[in-house]
């Protein structure tokens, strides 16, 4: 849309409410029928403010996205390591022919969807047994870990570019309507496992097989590893019916098999962990810690899991008031281009949060602890049960949000009285979208390895574009 530089018109008090909800004597019009000329102009020079920070406060990744492993570098994010870590669960307590049963094979499959890094080298991925069980009373955040034995169960070595796929029609429902797409995936990943496992397994009493808590304590779960020359992050799907653990044998000249169950409902998590060493990001060393834009060839960075965001301030916009005196803001978009590194791509949604000195997310009052995220622009900013995504267009290669009520509420002192005031606003990225139903904590947990970078200078930069009406 191309708005003009500046629109002069003749209004009449009555009809000014069409410009701006506010109150009128925000422009001082104090005598109703008074012939008052107004100028309708934007502004998008403002100074931003903006810096990278490592988020301080723990990320959750029990029971969320998919199973990471693998292990990527660039040189603007540094080295990211993940590890999985997952319990199996028993189907049935009965094994059909145990008695006798020899062991065939053992496989664990891994269906994959999301990859990063280059995916045209081997990769290496392994199997390790926990040496403990999940702790029914702890919460796992992307640096928890568990141990696990140094000797593996399986290994597996092959190229994750998909050379063959196969064809799945995925449904999807929103309002009502269902819609299918057909897509194409990789085949899984097959790695054999040790055969003296399986053999111990089948072996197993009813009693152990028809009780998950008598069965973990036999076989507490698996980790799954990379080797350090990894040059890919794989994704693998605890959804898909591709992903499983079965035991293959025979018994008595008759093939069977016993499945054992990986699904969402599984306990699991994946460890992230960064090394920034050698890149625009080592400054920060610890949780908390901030890089101002200026210090890095004016750019900031965001990547999923790890907890790196982007904090932004507007260091001039109550001078901009101050100014112009009596104004009406009657739109605010904040515009921000992004682009991605090789191998990687940005994150589809980002969300706007209010922050403190300290770079950690406010949070309301209420029983969970809700982050403060800005809810649509035209509403009340100051909700936070419905955070507003701003999706990234692929045309523009940029994020816009409409953030009318905050800038409002900036300029006019309206924050209301409950609500502690912030120290500007974190930009966080996202592969969710929020809708009906989706919990606000899961757009600060564990999602995806997407890895993202924002101009804060030239062209294209963030900036922060005001539609508003003054008296001229």
């Amino acid at each position: 849309m191309n708005w003009p530089t500046r629109i002069t018109v003749l209004f009449i008090f009555s009809v000014f409410a069409f410009f701006s909800c506010e109150d009128n004597t925000e422009l001082g019009l104090e005598e109703v029928g008074a012939d008052i000329e107004l100028g309708t102009s934007y502004k998008d020079d403002f100074t931003i403010e903006a810096a990278t920070v490592l988020a301080p406060d723990s990320i959750l990744a029990f029971g969320r996205g998919n199973l990471l492993t693998g292990r990527i570098t660039n040189n603007n994010f540094g080295t990211v390591t993940a590890t999985s870590f997952l319990e199996v669960e028993t189907i049935t307590s009965t094994v059909t022919g145990a008695a006798g049963a020899q062991v065939d094979s053992m496989v664990l499959a891994l269906d994959y969807d999301e990859s990063y890094g280059d995916t045209t080298q081997n990769l290496t991925i392994n199997v390790h047994q926990l040496q403990q069980p999940f702790s029914e009373t702890s919460t796992y955040y992307t640096n928890s870990t568990l141990p696990y034995e140094p000797a593996t169960l399986g290994s597996a070595t092959f190229k994750p570019a998909p050379k063959i796929v196969k064809t799945e029609v995925v449904s999807t429902t929103n309002s009502g309507t269902t819609t299918s797409t057909t897509v194409k995936r990789s085949l899984p990943a097959r790695i054999r496992l040790n055969n003296a496992l399986a053999a111990q397994i089948l072996a197993q009493s009813s009693s152990t097989l028809g009780s998950q808590t008598e069965f973990v304590k036999f076989f507490p779960g698996i980790a799954i590893t990379a080797n350090t020359d990894a040059k890919a992050v794989l994704g693998f799907r605890p959804t898909a019916d591709s992903t499983y653990l079965k035991i293959y044998y025979t018994s008595g000249g008759t093939k069977y098999q016993y499945q054992l169950s990986i699904t969402t409902g599984n306990n699991y998590f994946s460890n992230i962990n960064a090394d920034f060493t050698g890149t625009p990001l080592a400054a920060l060393r610890q949780a908390g810690d901030s890089l101002p834009a200026l210090n890095v060839n004016n750019q900031a960075f965001l990547q999923e899991s790890v907890g790196l965001k982007t904090k932004i301030s507007f260091p001039d916009l109550k001078q901009f008031k101050k100014t112009l005196g009596d104004v009406a803001i009657n739109r605010a978009e904040l515009i921000i281009p992004a682009t991605s590194v090789p191998f990687n791509i940005v994150s589809p949604y980002i969300y706007l949060y209010e922050t403190n000195k300290t770079n950690r997310i406010l949070r309301n009052t209420d029983s969970k602890s809700t982050p403060r995220g800005l809810s649509d622009g035209n509403s009340n900013p100051f909700y936070y049960t419905s955070p507003y995504p701003g999706s990234y267009s692929t045309t523009n290669q940029e994020y816009k949000i409409n953030i009318t009520s905050y800038v409002q509420a900036l300029l006019y002192n309206t924050m209301p009285a409950n609500i502690a005031p912030s120290s500007g606003l974190i930009i966080s990225p996202a592969s969710i979208a929020f809708t009906t139903g989706t919990d606000p904590l899961d757009l600060l947990g564990l999602q995806t390895l997407r890895q993202t970078i924002l101009n804060t200078a030239g062209d294209k930069r963030i900036a922060l574009r005001v539609y508003y009406t003054a008296r001229k």
